[in-house]
C-alpha cells in the first residue's frame, strides 16, 4: 500500500542529530499542540518529551467516546431488535442486552488509558530490544497523541450511520471504511476484520506513529517502522477476536 511504500523509502532520508526542543508545557498548550500529532510529525516530537502532555488527549478521546457511544446507542437497541435472535436467547433477552451495551458502554470508556499503557509498554519493550533509548512517559505522549487518530474513526463511523438512518443489521454497526469496503455481503468474519485493520485511520495511525517516533528518538524512519508495527498487529489481534464473538 503507499503508506508503507512511502516508509520504505523514507528510511534513505536523512535523521536529524541535533536533539529537538521541547515545547512549553501547560494543558492549553498541551491542547493546542494535539492537531500536530494529526499532520506535523516534528512538533508532535516536541511534544513527546512534556511529562503531562498526555492528560489533553486522554481527555479529548475520553469526550469523543462518551458522546459517540451515546449517539449511537439508538442504532444499537434499533439493530438488536430487526437482527436474527441468536440460539439459546430468546427476542426479549437479546433486546435487553443490546440495551444494557447502549446504556453501559460510557462508562467503559476510561479503560482507554489501560488500553494505552498496554500499548506504551509494549513500545517500551520493542524500544529496548531495538536499543532505542526511550521512556514509558514518552511513549504513552505518543500514544495519546496519535490516538486521536482512532478517536477520528469513531466520528467518521457515527456520522455514516447518522446519514444512512436506519440499520437493518448488527453488522451495519460497523460500517466498512477499509479494504472490508470491497468485500462482499457473507464474507468470513475473520477475513473481514482483517480487511478492516487496513482503513485510511489505521494506515494514517501508522505513518503518523513512525514519523514522530523517528523525529522523537532520533533513529530512521525503518527502525521506527520496526518498532511501531507490531503494535498494528496487536490491533489486528483484537479485531480477530472481536470478531470470534459474533455470530
Amino acid at each position: 500500500m503507499w503508506a508503507f511504500r512511502f516508509l520504505e523509502a523514507s528510511i534513505l532520508m536523512p535523521v536529524k542529530e541535533q536533539a529537538l526542543p521541547s515545547e512549553t508545557s501547560s494543558f492549553g498548550s498541551d491542547l493546542a499542540g494535539i492537531p500536530s500529532f494529526l499532520i506535523d510529525p516534528e512538533s508532535a516530537a516536541r511534544r513527546v518529551s512534556s511529562k503531562w502532555f498526555w492528560i489533553a488527549p486522554v481527555l479529548l478521546s475520553m469526550i469523543i467516546g462518551v458522546a459517540v457511544l451515546k449517539h449511537n446507542a439508538p442504532y444499537i437497541i434499533h439493530a438488536a431488535a430487526v437482527s436474527p435472535v441468536p440460539d439459546g436467547k430468546t427476542s426479549e433477552q437479546f433486546n435487553k442486552e443490546a440495551e444494557i451495551r447502549a446504556k453501559l458502554g460510557p462508562y467503559f470508556v476510561p479503560l482507554v488509558v489501560l488500553f494505552y499503557a498496554i500499548f506504551a509498554g509494549l513500545l517500551l519493550a520493542m524500544s529496548a530490544v531495538m536499543g532505542v533509548e526511550a521512556k514509558f512517559g514518552q511513549l504513552f505522549n505518543l500514544i495519546a497523541g496519535c490516538g486521536l487518530i482512532q478517536s477520528l474513526a469513531t466520528i467518521a463511523s457515527a456520522a455514516i450511520l447518522h446519514f444512512k438512518g436506519e440499520v437493518s443489521s448488527m453488522a451495519e454497526l460497523q460500517p466498512a471504511m477499509g479494504l472490508d469496503i470491497f468485500l462482499p455481503e457473507g464474507t468470513n468474519k475473520y477475513l473481514v476484520a482483517t480487511a478492516s485493520a487496513f482503513s485510511i485511520f489505521q494506515i494514517w495511525w501508522v505513518v503518523m506513529m513512525v514519523l514522530i517516533f523517528a523525529v522523537a528518538f532520533r533513529v530512521s524512519k525503518g527502525k521506527a517502522f520496526a518498532a511501531v508495527f507490531p503494535l498494528w498487529l496487536v490491533g489486528l489481534g483484537f479485531a480477530l477476536l472481536g470478531a470470534a464473538f459474533q455470530k
